[in-house]
């Protein structure tokens, strides 16, 4: 094995590289961590594009022999405040002055021959990759605490790990006010910004924009990293998808976040991530120590496509439960868009029968099973089987699927408690609130308090009791709401300030003791969706609904938006009723089946009622996709044709030896003038043929990337185009 890390004394130059990736770092004066390099690998670093630098007016100057030395312009790995850089910082600390001041100088480094696991939040996992981590040490000798700035290389991966601890070595109690994971300046280079917005049923919405002088900011205050405005952006110049630098960050966390990109006036960037210092803060005694959520910068060099082949294959190999990374996923039929709360015994019966026949390979049993759960407004927190629908409980149903062969799964909103339950009447002071006002319903229910171990026990006891006593294998994991009233009954010292944080590292505890324990159980996240759809969850969940809309228009923009972090087998998605239970629209079977097909598919809809018609459909869809579904979960997916750009929306799946591939083209609204449709599909082997499958005709792979394939356009809305390409080997 090679040396990942590097650190040329002379130069005073640390270099991460791989076969990927360098990332450069220049030690300044003996005191300040500047950043040199983050991109393309270099075989060796000369300061080529270090600036030469000028007194300006209005610059602060640390050392007045150097009156052109000043933080003010210096590209940075670290800002602080009252230093002379006037730019937004990534560290503040508050002592017992009342004052936000620091003095960090660089002291020394260690490297370790290993990633870095970090004790109460998710971290990058070791694989059978070799990875270093770079600890660089700064000290500031006034306050007597130390600064560690975290960077982790993989040799299998562009990505590089970032994470920032502060270690308080005095005597004196101080207060962290802002603790980013990354921070670094670069050179403005007329870089877009890409960033995701987005609303319940409408998840991960591209944006891409210019970058303004001044400071622009993005990031969630729910206490979730909410699907508004999840934790990613990216910078290239002119990059598509198929070409060009780009350069993403994301965050390895699901509370309150902040992504910052500031253009100062002297045309530097600096980009940031971390938990939001708006809801942020605490408190570190003598000898205490507080890190923060690891950051991933990752780099592609041909594309936005790269850049999410290095997302996927570095959550597929670093992120996702190491158990589950090449486990298949059952194909699931969901009871609750067939029945929502209505469901019963009867019905379940029904539903395993039909879905045995169809070859469904798991129940899940989703709201409205437990308590008086008739409507949003009840029950959550009294998790009892509700006796009047299931009279015989629901063990003889788990029972009778496994006799059928399938799984049975249920559904739980652990986080959360109704009013007027038996739950909130035995523990009042379980409830988030504030002590001096009524806390504020959000969907007719209230938070758990899950800074209180006392919570904590009794929902890792109450899944833990019910995964064994049932023996179900598919627990979904859901939370409705946010945060409005962030503060703890139990400790009305907390300020909501730190709550947040806390309640994360409450709620991690809880997830990371139950899925170790039942490791074999599926634990699919969800949050009305993708409300808490993010890399902090995936580390616990292999699998995330992504959105409560199953429309086979919306999920386009939808599932196209999330691929660009998360890979296929992380993402759930369920074909459905028509009119769609979300929108109205009647799309065909054909459409809505293929848009499924492209996730980690499910159906949402009643099978029992089906004519003979439809149940053969449904049967043949099933059978097809276990047939494909090991290429769509472990093969590369590329985009193809934006839906945000075009009437199109089109992607491919391919294995890693490039010898099959399924590619999907979606058009949309039918146009009289579109004769036909083109799609290009490169990421084929250009020296190969192909054999197209449905047409039983050959092309070249060269062919398929330089001029595409032209497709029949027939009249009507929402068709699709369904590709199989099989290497020619004769």
């Amino acid at each position: 094995m090679s040396q990942l890390i590097h650190y040329d004394e002379e130069k005073k130059v640390f270099h991460l590289t791989n076969t990927y990736v360098s990332y450069i770092m220049e030690i300044v004066e003996d005191t300040y961590l500047i950043h040199r390099h983050w991109g393309k690998k270099l075989t060796h670093y000369n300061f080529s594009n270090r600036p030469k630098l000028k007194k300006r007016t209005f610059a602060a100057t640390p050392n007045v022999l150097k009156p052109e030395l000043s933080l003010e312009f210096l590209p940075q790995e670290i800002s602080l405040p009252h230093q002379g850089d006037f730019r937004n910082s990534a560290v503040k600390i508050q002592n017992q002055n009342g004052q936000s001041i620091s003095r960090f100088s660089y002291v020394g480094y260690e490297i370790h021959d290993q990633a870095i696991e970090l004790q109460d939040l998710p971290f990058a996992r070791s694989n059978e990759s070799f990875g270093q981590t770079l600890i660089i040490h700064l000290y500031d000798k006034i306050a007597k605490i130390t600064l560690d700035l975290f960077y982790t290389i993989f040799e299998d991966s562009p990505i590089i790990v970032r994470s920032t601890k502060v270690i308080n070595e005095s005597t004196q109690i101080v207060k962290i006010d802002k603790l980013l994971s990354a921070s670094l300046d670069t050179h403005y280079d007329n870089q877009l910004l890409t960033t995701f917005y987005g609303t319940h049923q409408k998840e991960f919405q591209m944006t891409r924009s210019d970058i303004q002088h001044g400071l622009f900011k993005i990031g969630s205050t729910r206490g979730a990293s909410g699907p508004q405005y999840p934790p990613f952006l990216a910078l290239s110049k002119d990059a598509t998808e198929f070409q060009g630098e780009v350069h993403a960050l994301t965050l390895l966390y699901s509370g309150n976040h902040e992504e910052n990109i500031e253009r100062d006036q002297y045309n530097n960037l600096r980009v940031q991530i971390g938990i939001n210092e708006e809801t942020f803060s605490w408190t570190l005694n003598p000898k205490e120590a507080i890190q923060s959520p690891q950051a991933l910068l990752v780099y592609g060099s041909q594309g936005f496509n790269s850049n999410s082949q290095a997302f996927h294959t570095f959550f597929n190999n670093h992120l996702i439960n190491p158990l589950w990374k090449k486990r298949k996923r059952p194909i699931v039929i969901n009871s609750w868009e067939m029945t929502y709360f209505n469901v019963s015994e009867r019905l379940l019966l029904e539903m395993i029968d039909s879905a045995s026949s169809l070859g469904f390979e798991t129940v899940v049993l989703d709201d409205g099973w437990f308590g008086k759960r008739n409507s949003s407004k009840t029950s959550l927190g009294d998790w009892t089987i509700d006796e009047e629908k299931f009279p015989n409980g629901i063990k003889p149903l788990v029972d009778y699927a496994k006799e059928k062969k399938i799984g049975f799964g249920i559904w739980f909103e652990p986080e959360m408690i109704s009013p007027n339950t038996d739950l909130i009447a035995q523990h009042p002071d379980w409830v988030m609130k504030s002590k001096s006002y009524e806390p504020i319903l959000g969907r007719n229910q209230l938070f758990l308090d899950l800074t209180n171990k006392e919570v904590q026990d009794f929902i890792i006891k109450t899944l833990s009791d019910t995964i064994t006593s049932l023996g179900v294998n598919y627990i979904k994991w859901d939370m409705n709401r946010h945060m409005t009233d962030p503060f703890s009954p139990t400790k009305m010292e907390n300020h909501s300030i730190d709550f947040s944080h806390r309640y994360m590292l409450g709620l991690y505890h809880i997830v990371n003791t139950l899925t170790s324990k039942h490791s074999d159980v599926l634990f699919e996240n969800c949050s009305s969706g993708g409300g808490r759809l993010d890399p902090g969850m995936l580390f616990y969940f292999p699998q995330t609904w992504i959105s409560d809309n199953t429309d086979a228009l919306d999920r386009q923009q939808i599932q196209y938006g999330a691929s660009y972090m998360f890979p296929i087998a992380s993402m759930t998605g369920h074909v459905s009723e028509v009119p769609n239970h979300q929108t109205g629209r009647k799309i065909a079977f054909e459409t809505r089946a293929a848009l499924a097909s492209s996730t980690n598919m499910g159906y949402e809809m009643d099978i029992i009622n089906m004519s003979g018609k439809e149940r053969q459909k449904v049967a043949n869809h099933l059978s097809t996709y276990k047939k494909e579904r090991d290429l769509i979960f472990e093969g590369d997916f590329y985009r193809l044709s934006s839906p945000n750009e075009s009437n199109m929306c089109g992607w491919m799946f391919v294995d890693e030896k490039k010898n099959n591939a399924i590619i999907y083209v979606f058009r949309n609204i039918y146009e009289v003038f579109d004769l036909s449709l083109l799609i290009r599909i490169p990421y084929l082997d250009t020296e190969a043929n192909y054999l197209e499958m449905n047409t039983n005709t050959v092309y070249s792979g060269s062919e398929l990337s330089a001029c595409g394939i032209s497709l029949e356009n027939p009249p009507g809305d929402f068709i699709v185009h369904k590709l199989i390409l099989e290497k020619v080997t004769d």
